[in-house]
């Protein structure tokens, strides 16, 4: 929350200062005329300005102690008003949730961003009226904490145990928590940050408990599963990653290769057999499938190659004699890779014709596509072929199936580096490799440690997101998106387990064979222990603590996976389902509001885990969903600390830059300084005390200064409320319990039809039929108009010709066009309000003023 006052003096100071001063109570002015003594020479220099009703005012143009200043108005409209707004406003509440920023280090500015919006978001909901539930949270958990910790004392997690990597990791968060809470205040972010309830934490024990018990009606539902399967893996971080924790990378190089996998006749279909043994007389050469990939890593895991039975397929030979099979759409292309191809036949067959050969290699191990396609067709293999150990490196397994000591030269190898130059050769050398090539292309990159990312087959843990997509989709229907979104719900399960120490565990035992042992009673009996003893008893406590009665004398393990941290986050719209804040025929929060990215991050598991655990409520978790981007630097590049190109924001609020309210600035500075102001000041310095004019002048200013403290309160809540204090309009503790409620329907039809008016008047001036506006009338006739519409006119018809700059303003049909009519501008106005237009237009027209304009100026009544 910016806070103007910080700067000694800025525009929005010296507006609010010198309207503080036009409206000073006129009874504490001596004036020269009532003075008996005699003038010394000094005095009778000072008798013209003795004469003046100048202004007074005890709101400072600035600040001998601007420290000072800042704790005293910050404690008021921070902390004290968050209380006092939600006793003392009497309207429906207002729910904003928060959604917990990475407690790692000092905030960035997408964090001051993120916080300043949401809490102009809150001012005006308060000062409209609103009771505001705002409570700051913090998201604890996870890899990028954990890896802090351990830099900080130079381990690495191998080399400790579960509870001493939680240990390191737990001060890491709390030491984070409490430098983001001390610069959030410094913001200015309105909440109740030392109440018991008026923050949140991930790591808070009732936090971690209860989205433990929301994981177990999950599980009862049976929307999770374990097994199996491809996920996104980093070998970087050693986990495995849910999509939302993927960024790509353009301009990822891969060395692509294309490789020829042997058939033997015996394998063939009965066409493709036909096919080779027409083109080869009986088969007397070898034959290959043509495979193209972007992994050469991943060969050792094939257990299939994937054809098309929608495109045609040919047998060709290459200029040395070698048959290949490869797609008929694809064939001039690859006779730029292979040179020269001679089609000896064809046959149907299965494949996209987009890249490579038409013939896909297939390892489900290490493809999701080809995962989903082997259990389709029933044919996936018990044990999936995955060589690949936790570092991504090679393991021994290559060598006990290939039964070569060659492919020992592969073990240990890192599958994205050294391991794929390695593959390649051994391709090479067993003629195998018919060309490679280094290609540019789009690649996933895990998203803290900047590096690539592996598929690979690993025991997960998974959400079924397919069983509730349906309703997803539905209950987006109903949400609000600013700006208009559209919600893509594109993976069918979500990989919700993680490999690392420091998260909520998830509550699993297991058998010898590997098979989880986990169901409601299991589940209840294992959180029931947990609660008592908190979640690190899990890694500390003895396993017999977690064996239910009827399993006692089972040989069970428990497993150490964690949740993953969107996991941890997106359970926290319970914290709102248990504070019964609002109807049920409401959803739980108004608003959510973060960054772009989060439609695939925070967003989308606040919704699944909502949905998938609510059996009977199919809403989302909130009713507006508001996005914004991100802060760029000089160059157009996101700041971001890993970056290197970020800036503080304490910097800036501590006045080493300065963050003006221009719209309310230039009004001020042009609107009211520059011409109200010099218009009326010699009424308000020259007038009797009693003066009619004076006094309406008074009452002006007075409206305009409560309003406009009002307008910048919300974003300038300190030097709002010291000039609400400093004024005669405080009668309440705070100028945001001084409610209003502005009419934006009126001020918006008004400032249309004035707009209008003015395109009016510009052809009048094009064409030489008037000087100024004011030398025309306007007639605005509003028939066949919403009611609404015409009241808005019919209440702001004395004020209309000042608005809108005429001479005079008739609201009705203007008189028929007669030959003395000299000239005649008309135009159409349909006003949309609320985002629904009128039902028909209204009708403006210029015409030549009725009245003249006067000769000379009128004396006031001091002349």
């Amino acid at each position: 929350m910016v806070w103007v006052s910080r700067v000694p003096v800025g525009p929005l100071r010296l507006i609010s200062h010198h309207l503080a001063s036009s409206v000073s109570p006129c009874e504490s002015v001596r004036f020269a005329s009532t003075a008996t003594a005699t003038l010394t020479p000094a005095d009778k220099r000072k008798a013209y300005s003795h004469t003046l009703r100048l202004p007074k005012t005890s709101f400072p143009l600035k600040h001998k102690d601007v420290v000072a200043a800042e704790k005293k108005y910050r404690l008021k409209t921070c902390d004290v008003l968050y209380k006092e707004q939600y006793e003392k406003n009497d309207g429906s509440v207002f729910v904003l949730h928060d959604g917990p920023p990475y407690a790692n280090g000092h905030l960035h500015m997408g964090h001051a961003l993120n916080k300043v919006l949401k809490d102009i978001i809150n001012r005006y909901k308060v000062i409209t009226g609103h009771r505001v539930h705002y409570v700051p949270g913090w998201d604890c958990h996870g890899l990028p904490i954990e890896q802090k910790a351990l830099a900080a004392i130079g381990k690495k997690h191998t080399s400790l145990t579960p509870g001493q990597v939680r240990a390191e990791a737990k001060k890491v968060a709390l030491e984070a928590i409490d430098i983001q809470k001390t610069e959030m205040r410094a913001l200015g972010v309105m909440a109740d940050w030392e109440g018991d309830k008026g923050t949140y934490r991930t790591l808070d024990h009732d936090f971690e408990i209860r989205q433990l018990r929301l994981f177990q009606t999950m599980v009862e539902e049976g929307y999770v599963t374990h097994r199996l399967r491809p996920t996104y893996y980093s070998p970087s971080s050693r986990t495995a990653l849910a999509e939302a924790e993927l960024s790509y990378k353009d301009g990822h190089k891969s060395r692509s290769v294309y490789v020829a996998f042997p058939v033997e006749e015996s394998d063939m279909s009965d066409g493709l057999r036909r096919t080779y043994r027409e083109a080869c007389e009986e088969g007397s050469k070898p034959l290959s499938l043509a495979i193209w990939t972007t992994t050469p890593w991943s060969l050792p895991g094939n257990s299939g190659v994937s054809v098309h039975n929608e495109m045609e397929y040919v047998v060709v030979s290459t200029e040395e004699g070698r048959l290949l099979v490869i797609a008929k759409d694809r064939l001039e292309s690859m006779q730029e890779v292979l040179g020269h191809l001679e089609v000896l036949g064809s046959l149907d067959g299965h494949v996209t014709s987009a890249a490579g050969t038409g013939l896909v290699h297939s390892a489900p191990a290490h493809g999701q596509e080809d995962y989903a396609a082997f259990l389709s067709a029933g044919i996936l293999p018990d044990r999936l072929r995955c060589p690949i150990d936790d570092d991504g490196r090679f393991t021994e397994e290559l060598v006990r199936w290939g039964e070569d000591e060659s492919l020992s030269s592969l073990v240990g190898k890192e599958v994205l580096n050294e391991g794929t130059d390695e593959m390649v050769e051994q391709l090479r050398a067993e003629g195998s490799l018919l060309a490679e090539e280094t290609i540019e292309h789009r690649y996933p990159y895990d998203w803290k440690s900047k590096k690539p990312i592996i598929l690979r087959a690993t025991p997960q843990w998974f959400a079924d997101v397919e069983a509730v997509k349906q309703d997803a989709v539905s209950a987006l229907e109903s949400v609000n998106f600013h700006p208009p979104q559209s919600f893509v719900m594109s993976r069918s399960e979500w990989c919700i387990s993680r490999q690392r120490s420091w998260g909520v565990p998830i509550p699993a035992l297991f058998d010898p064979s590997g098979q989880p042992v986990m169901d409601s009673e299991t589940l209840s009996h294992i959180i029931d222990v947990l609660e008592r003893n908190g979640v690190d008893h899990w890694w500390n406590g003895p396993v017999e603590d977690f064996i239910p009665p009827s399993h006692q004398g089972q040989n069970l393990s428990r497993g150490f996976d964690t949740l993953d941290v969107w996991f941890d986050s997106g359970s926290s719209w319970t914290l709102l389902k248990e504070a019964n804040l609002r109807p049920l025929s409401k959803p739980l929060a108004d608003v959510y509001l973060e960054g772009s990215d989060q439609h695939r991050g925070w967003f989308q598991s606040s919704l699944l885990t909502k949905l998938i655990s609510s059996r009977d409520d199919h809403r989302a978790p909130y009713g507006t969903v508001i996005t914004h981007g991100f802060v760029m630097d000089e160059d157009g590049e996101k700041m971001s600390k890993s970056a290197g190109n970020g800036l503080s924001p304490m910097e800036i609020i501590h006045g080493l830059n300065a963050l003006v309210l221009h719209a309310t600035s230039t009004f001020a500075s042009s609107t009211l300084s520059a011409l109200y102001f010099d218009v009326i000041k010699d009424t308000l310095y020259c007038d009797s005390a009693d003066n009619a004019t004076r006094q309406a002048v008074i009452a002006v200013l007075q409206h305009t200064l409560t309003r406009l403290t009002q307008i910048i309160a919300p974003i300038t809540p300190h030097l709002a409320e010291e000039l609400y204090e400093h004024s005669a309009a405080g009668r309440k503790s705070s100028v945001f319990l001084e409610t209003w409620q502005p009419d934006v329907a009126k001020v918006s039809a008004l400032l249309a039809i004035r707009g209008r008016v003015q395109r009016l008047s510009e052809d009048a001036r094009a064409a030489e039929s008037l000087k100024t506006l004011n030398q025309a009338d306007l007639y605005i006739q509003a028939q066949s108009v919403g009611l609404q519409e015409s009241e808005i006119l019919t209440e702001s018809a004395m004020t209309l010709s000042g608005l809108f700059g005429v001479s005079e303003v008739e609201l009705k049909a203007p008189p028929a066009q007669t030959a003395e009519s000299t000239w005649r501008y008309t135009a159409d106005l349909v006003i949309d309000l609320d985002g629904e237009a009128t039902s028909g237009p209204i009708i403006l027209t210029l015409l030549p003023a009725s009245n003249h304009q006067c000769d000379s100026v009128v004396q006031n009544d001091h002349t």
